[in-house]
């Protein structure tokens, strides 16, 4: 979840956009929200047994230190116990960045639909090209995917729009499958990790 602040005076907030409780619900999953603080990524996994971790969009890395830390012990636990993962945009870039990948900026992504050529290992989901929603100033360059990832999707300038772990249960894409505009195939791309 994204750290927020209140309205008016000082009390940090983790928060989600209803868009993702909305999605999730029309796919059939209950979502479980992690906090940011105070939460043992080991015990969490153990107790409540997800069957799926979604590291969703939102703040750029490096934004809060809180989100960060919490995102990167639930990664290790997740890859630990091989537990699913379905990135999305910022979580794209987290999953890269862990691996060691780099990242890049780039211009008119924000509120710009645009049209990704999909790989034929992911066609089944998306076919060759589809259009997408973005909502991102920080993409991955064609020289930036960590080696552990295999892109799947790139815009027409070859930034990676989509990639997957070659030896984990490990999938993201760049756009939002939560917003208006994303691209049909997401729930097939999700059953096909799980």
């Amino acid at each position: 979840m994204r750290v927020t602040e209140a309205e008016g005076y000082s009390e940090p907030r983790d928060s989600i956009s209803h868009d993702w409780l909305n999605i999730l619900s029309a796919w059939g999953m209950s979502p479980l929200l992690v906090p940011n603080i105070g939460t043992d990524a080991d015990d969490f996994i153990s107790v409540y047994a997800p069957q799926l971790l979604v590291l969703t969009g939102g703040e750029d890395i490096g934004t809060s230190s809180l989100r960060d830390e919490n995102e990167v012990r639930l990664l290790n636990v997740a890859i630990e116990r091989r537990l699913p993962v379905f990135g999305v945009c910022r979580g794209l870039q987290f999953i890269n960045t862990h691996f060691g990948g780099s990242l890049g900026r780039v211009e008119n992504h924000v509120a710009m639909p645009h049209f990704v050529e999909v790989t034929s290992s992911w066609q089944k989901f998306y076919g060759a090209e589809v259009k997408v929603n973005s909502y991102h100033n920080t993409s991955i360059m064609p020289d930036g995917l960590a080696q552990p990832l295999t892109a799947t999707a790139h815009d027409l300038d070859g930034n990676i729009e989509a990639a997957v772990h070659k030896d984990l249960p490990i999938a993201a894409v760049m756009w939002h499958p939560e917003r208006s505009g994303s691209a049909e195939g997401d729930i097939k791309l999700i059953r096909s990790i799980l």
